[in-house]
């Protein structure tokens, strides 16, 4: 079998199982200042992640955080990227583990082609690297699904530094759906009294469900403004049965509450916790 078929399916297994949970970024320096790296940039060439993977010995530690096995050092020095180390987790035989090095030889070696006599300049990389430092903001447990205070968007072309957006994300107080910002948390913090309350739906007009327990709704595509206010949204009922005149009822009692929980991410406001949620409304 092609080696490099091998390799891309390797890589397609491992990146489902990252869509699982959530993972650990490299680490780069941009001016001498530590920034978590949103990404694993090695693996956009399948030739050198291959040959990264099989430098690394097989007694090495894989977690659930670090699927890959190994972080990658970078750094940004007169606007061209760097790849300085390679780091993995060698297990010691009493339940501890040290880190290692993959050996600068063997680095020079396998990034020959972009090894300039003193550097390794990632001359394979074009597009864009996510970069992030500071308070998590939003968590989902998911690959690299989360945001932070500080964050910019790097645009790499063929090593070098094309352009930078530099971000500074904030949360504004309000009502979601979930605790602390993650879409895989479904516990509400609010009782089934105060969702009644907060959304008062007009039951009578709805004799169907006089022996129902719950209505389960789904929400999609919902847009928050910077005052806290739903501009939109689309609902679904999922249980007992679609029914379109009470989703709709619910969409304009929701777009009447005020205020909902603001995320300014990157230049965009998002409904975190509110976006892609389910909640069952209690009917006893």
């Amino acid at each position: 079998m092609n080696k490099k078929f091998i390799i891309t399916i390797a890589l397609f297994l491992i990146s489902m199982a990252t869509y699982a949970t959530g993972q650990e970024g490299d680490i780069i320096y941009i001016d001498g200042t530590q920034w978590t790296l949103l990404g694993k940039p090695i693996s956009r060439d399948t030739t050198l992640w291959g040959q990264v993977r099989a430098a690394i010995p097989q007694q090495h530690v894989i977690t659930s955080s670090n699927w890959s096995g190994f972080t990658a050092f970078w750094s940004i020095r007169q606007d061209v990227l760097y790849l300085d180390s390679i780091q993995y987790m060698r297990p010691t035989g009493d339940n501890k583990t040290l880190p290692e090095c993959i050996p600068v030889e063997t680095l020079k070696s396998i990034f020959k082609n972009y090894y300039d006599g003193k550097q390794i300049v990632a001359k394979w990389l074009k597009g864009d690297i996510r970069v992030a430092s500071g308070k998590m903001l939003y968590y989902e447990h998911m690959g690299y699904e989360r945001n932070y205070e500080e964050e910019q968007i790097i645009s790499i072309d063929h090593g070098k530094v094309s352009g930078t957006k530099a971000f500074h994300n904030y949360t504004k107080d309000g009502f979601s759906f979930d605790q602390i910002g993650n879409t895989q948390i479904r516990s509400m913090h609010v009782s089934p009294k105060q969702l009644k309350e907060m959304f008062p739906l007009h039951l009578e007009r709805y004799p169907e469900l006089a022996n129902v327990k719950r209505i389960l709704f789904t929400i999609r595509r919902a847009k928050v403004d910077e005052t806290g206010h739903l501009v939109d949204c689309e609902i679904k009922v999922m249980k007992p049965t679609d029914n379109q005149q009470l989703a709709d009822e619910m969409a304009e009692l929701m777009k009447a509450y005020h205020p909902w929980r603001v995320s300014f991410i990157n230049g965009e406001y998002r409904a975190y916790g509110i976006e892609r949620y389910t909640f069952a409304y209690p009917l006893e």
